[in-house]
């Protein structure tokens, strides 16, 4: 356990320096895929498999580890490719928002350690392909690329949530009502889920899929109310973000945000899958207001009336 514990305060470190692992894995095809190394417990060999009736196609059944019941995702057919043949395939244990998946890939390659300026957002015919699942994208040194995965979304079309379950008990809310908030989150899920939660509140936002985009944005809004001789309040209430994002991650677009004075007492919301409490701590460390794990719509809206909410200087919106 300390050792693991080691490893993943390691990890830490690495995201608060705007760099990361990345597991790269192939399904079976010609494609390197890859997962960030931050997310992952372990890979190992296939274990015994208890098969469900009737269910998905794409969840091949359960896996027992360590008395610990979890269910092994296919995820070839998961990103619409055919399915992965067991023999020689690997398991990828994940862990996202406090609750482990099985993924069954093919084979496993290295790990590799990068930059988040390497990492892209990838052309809008790449972002459609494999059922919408690429996130982003690297090249490595020997000029082949890498396909990264959003896994929120491979979940997501796996355990599809109605709103009105998933959104139950989010109204307008007074203290809230007609504020706007800058976005900042690669995963398409993780937008649409925010924006559906803001909506309900009577909220406006504005989204950027990178730390970098959001940081230029925030830059052009303080540029323009020193120009009309106006505050960052003006213009926004808070900034939510997520972790890991290409270009720039979401620490160090922390960190520029705090080591301008024209964003003083901005409330920045870290919102992300990544729910360990070394990242709570790097948050902090890093200037984060609070933080919220994804898709808990009602721990959001708490947080968002806690630090926005009491605001004496409500922004004034165009």
């Amino acid at each position: 356990m300390a050792k693991w514990m080691a490893e993943i305060d390691q990890r830490t470190r690495l995201a608060g320096a705007n760099q990361m692992e990345l597991l790269m894995f192939h399904l079976g095809t010609e494609e390197i895929y890859g997962i960030n190394v931050f997310k992952i417990r372990e890979v190992m060999q296939l274990p015994p498999v208890t098969r469900i009736p009737d269910s998905d196609q794409r969840i091949l059944g359960l896996v027992n580890l360590r008395g610990e019941n979890i269910a092994l995702v296919d995820l070839a057919q998961a990103i619409g490719l055919g399915r992965i043949e067991t023999a020689g395939a690997k398991l990828i244990i994940a862990e996202y928002n406090d609750n482990k998946q099985g993924f069954l890939v093919g084979g496993v390659d290295r790990i590799i350690r990068m930059s988040w300026e390497h990492i892209k957002i990838p052309p809008a015919m790449v972002q459609s392909s494999r059922q919408g699942a690429v996130t982003a994208v690297t090249k490595l040194e020997d000029g082949r690329m890498v396909l990264i995965l959003d896994v929120e979304k491979v979940l997501a079309e796996l355990h599809p949530r109605a709103d009105e379950e998933v959104l139950v008990g989010i109204e307008m809310v007074k203290e809230l009502a007609g504020m706007r908030v800058l976005i900042a989150d690669d995963s398409i899920v993780a937008r649409k889920q925010i924006m559906k939660t803001l909506e309900r509140l009577g909220m406006k936002w504005e989204e950027t899929q990178t730390g970098k985009e959001a940081l230029t944005r925030l830059r052009n809004y303080a540029d323009a109310a020193d120009v009309a001789g106006k505050t960052i309040f003006d213009y926004l209430a808070g900034v939510i973000t997520d972790i890991e994002m290409p270009e720039m991650d979401g620490f160090s677009l922390t960190k520029h945000i705090r080591e301008d004075s024209r964003f003083q007492g901005l409330p920045i919301l870290m919102h992300s899958s990544l729910s360990g409490e070394c990242n709570v701590d790097r948050g902090k460390a890093m200037g984060v207001t609070d933080y919220v794990t994804k898709f808990q719509p009602v721990e959001l809206r708490d947080k968002l009336v806690k630090h926005l909410g009491r605001s004496q200087s409500k922004p004034v919106f165009r």
